[in-house]
């Protein structure tokens, strides 16, 4: 009877201490998930300027990205690739800046994280951006 005893408290510590080190785990992997989370918000404050900011991003490849960035009241595309950044369209008319400033900006939530609606909304940018360099005659096809 006491080896059977024995040998049900070896499993029980067993379970134990895997319980304990599955637990520590969590522990751990929630508050990494805390720290990261605090480090975006505090990266966002503390970058969040007044006369510049990033409007859209875009990546085209790898290590290669299309911005939309407002300064002032101009509005550049830049493309950003292998360490640096090329001044691609410079739009400065006062009634187009206006007119994509004025867009409402789609804070996350659920419907920004579904694919369709994030495909649907890089294919109208495109599209947007198209038009645009067509009518200032910056070419495109």
């Amino acid at each position: 009877m006491n080896e059977g005893a024995e040998g049900l408290l070896r499993s029980s510590g067993g379970a134990d201490s895997l319980l304990v080190f599955l637990l520590g785990s969590l522990l751990v992997i929630a508050l990494a998930f805390v720290a990261v989370r605090w480090l975006a918000h505090w990266q966002y404050q503390f970058t969040r300027g007044r006369r510049m900011r990033v409007l859209e991003g875009l990546a085209v490849g790898r290590d290669r990205h299309l911005l939309l960035v407002q300064v002032g009241k101009e509005i550049l595309l830049l493309g950003s690739a292998d360490g640096s950044i090329r001044l691609i369209h410079r739009i400065d008319d006062p009634s187009v800046v206006a007119e994509w400033l004025a867009e409402p900006q789609q804070e996350s939530g659920a419907a920004s994280n579904s694919f369709a609606g994030l495909e649907g909304a890089v294919r109208a940018n495109v599209d947007r951006m198209r038009s645009l360099l067509s009518r200032k005659g910056g070419g495109g096809p």
